[in-house]
């Protein structure tokens, strides 16, 4: 017979634990996609043979464990491979390799996501060549009100198997021999079962050295793990299942709230996996841990285990518990400074906890740092005895050691003219506007359009009221301005685009333009939404454009708007649609 070992692990089931807030489907496997080493041979454990107690022996075996969970003592199993070449004299590694979920329509249809393993698969192969042994643990079914479902690891949010993971650990650690070291303990997996692995990354930090999770994601970054667990995620980019960019969204979110990272220290770099995929690297290094998505191009949600595979384990062998990054880091939100005379700023920093950090800035700019947040002011006299180029550093120190960083800054000198092109800026120096018209009269004078746009009516007003200049909407705008502000007319920023344009910033001076002035930017169409999208405006759409020109004719109000084809439409009603602002600038 078969001697299984049996393990008690009793182990409180608190409901503190997160909420995965994943929004991407994980639909159920095939047996076949979950596969990812594509085995076909014979199951080795399918008969009984006895396992010496408290040792661990070559080859691949089925071990069973009593495990506590949810206040209920039940069966689970695991399936461990151990390579005759292993050296118990140095140390061994432990890699979990988490399945992806297998689906069922009835409960005698549940399959065995373990059963067809054996020693010929990649994982295998790989570790006779390193010092490591392999564990595939089972999943648990979870049924639906139909009895149908899935083998994988989602119940509970993920965390039903954490007192399954903590009795293997165990059997590993401190139960057989030879041990496995408790700083080379890794998790990997599909889907589902890289899922899991986030988990483990945020619910067992002080277990887990590194994950390389494969088309899975966790948007949760909660509960705020002890340590920064590393990771290196694998993702398709033709990932039907898991959409590729909220994985980038999501390692974006974790380098952020556990990495001490900001968005902007992200990384690029390439390499390509020969005849399977282009791989796009995204990385953030330097912090509280080591992030990376390998991004496949092409590859869908079945992604290749074999072609993952060095550079998975060569992350985990790189990253032990015990040399975990302890780096003295220091980070800012921001990565240069090009600034208008007088342009305020205002950042972020952030740095190894319970380090101090010092900033060297400008004077001129007048710098204020609180240890976290900086704000400044570019000077406003551009030929005042003031720094204009230079470099903001940060030094950040502990226990003796120093790590600086740098945010070069360069004042642009005041244009005393206008081109096409020039982004136009508010009061608090927010881009609003681009130029789209230059005055060849006078260089001085230029109009600028509205980097945003709105869909809005012009605005219930008084039957005998118009708006009919066809050439200057400001007139038309202002008249509008005036009547609403003296009859209680009830126009708003939120139902008229009028009111709208006008109050677009504080000066008062941007307005809904009339028709005439829309038929002129139309020609320009092309020309201008390059503009616009190239500062991050919204582009001119291929629909009608609304007026400021409203004319009574035969006692009923005409709305003149400009159709798709640039064609002039006479409308007897007001519809909500697209309204973009001008303003007439100069140069003092």
């Amino acid at each position: 017979m078969r001697k299984y070992w049996s393990l008690f692990i009793l182990i409180p089931f608190l409901g503190i634990l997160s909420c995965m807030d994943d929004t991407s489907a994980y639909l159920p496997q095939d047996k076949e996609q979950v596969n990812v080493d594509e085995i076909t041979g014979i199951d080795t454990t399918a008969t009984d043979t006895v396992l010496p107690e408290g040792e661990l022996v070559p080859g691949m075996h089925l071990v069973k464990l009593n495990v506590m969970q949810g206040g209920e003592l039940v069966e689970r199993r695991f399936k461990y491979y151990m390579p005759v070449t292993l050296n118990p004299a140095k140390p061994i590694s432990l890699i979990f390799e988490f399945h992806g979920s297998y689906e069922f329509e009835k409960p005698g249809e549940v399959a065995d996501p373990i059963a067809g393993l054996n020693e010929s698969n990649a994982f295998c192969q790989k570790a006779l060549k390193e010092n490591c042994i392999l564990c595939y643990p089972a999943g648990v079914a979870e049924f639906q009100a139909d009895s149908s479902g899935a083998v994988n690891w989602a119940g509970d949010n993920y965390e039903k198997s954490l007192p399954f993971v903590d009795a293997m650990v165990k059997y590993f650690t401190e139960d057989n021999e030879p041990r496995v070291d408790p700083n080379r303990i890794y998790s990997t997996g599909q889907s589902s079962g890289a899922i899991f692995s986030f988990v483990l990354a945020l619910h067992r930090p002080e277990v887990f050295a590194a994950i390389t999770p494969r088309a899975g994601q966790s948007a949760s970054t909660t509960p705020f793990p002890s340590r920064a667990v590393p990771v290196r995620v694998f993702a398709g980019e033709a990932d039907e299942i898991v959409n590729h960019n909220a994985v980038i969204d999501n390692m974006t979110k974790w380098a952020e709230k556990i990495g001490g990272y900001f968005a902007a220290d992200m990384q690029m770099d390439s390499t390509t996996y020969e005849g399977y995929a282009d791989v796009t690297i995204r990385y953030w290094h330097g912090g509280n841990a080591d992030y990376e998505i390998y991004s496949l191009a092409g590859i869908g949600h079945g992604i290749n285990f074999s072609e993952c595979l060095d550079d998975m384990w060569d992350f985990m062998k790189n990253h032990a518990l015990n040399n975990a990054s302890n780096n003295l880091f220091v980070t800012t939100s921001i990565k240069e400074i090009d600034a208008q005379c007088g342009e305020p700023f205002e950042f972020e920093v952030s740095c190894t906890e319970g380090a101090k950090v010092e900033m060297d800035a400008p004077q001129s700019w007048n710098p204020q740092f609180d240890g976290k947040k900086v704000t400044l002011v570019a000077p406003q006299d551009f030929f005042g005895n003031i720094e204009r180029d230079g470099a903001i550093t940060f030094t950040v120190t502990l226990d003796g050691e120093t790590a600086t960083c740098e945010i070069p800054y360069h004042l642009n000198a005041p244009k005393a003219f206008f081109e096409v092109g020039d982004i136009y800026y508010n009061e608090k120096f927010e881009p609003v506007g681009v130029i789209y018209w230059v005055n060849n009269a006078n260089i001085k004078e230029a109009m600028a359009i509205s980097l945003k746009q709105a869909k809005l009516i012009i605005g219930k007003m008084p039957a005998d009221f118009d708006t009919p200049d066809m050439d200057n909407g400001y007139l038309n705008t202002q008249a509008v301005v005036a009547k609403n502000t003296s009859e209680g007319w009830g126009l708003t920023a939120a139902n008229s685009a009028i009111i709208w344009a006008s109050q677009l910033d504080a000066s008062g001076e941007w307005y809904l333009p009339a028709i005439n002035e829309v038929i002129e930017i139309y020609k320009q169409k092309t020309d201008i939404n390059q503009l616009l999208t190239a500062v991050g405006g919204t582009a001119l759409p291929n629909s009608y454009l609304l007026s400021s020109t409203v004319v009574l004719k035969n006692g009923k109000k005409t709305y003149y708007e400009l159709n798709a084809r640039g064609e002039i439409a006479y409308e007897s009603n007001t519809y909500s649609d697209s309204s973009f602002a001008i303003k007439k600038v100069t140069k003092k």
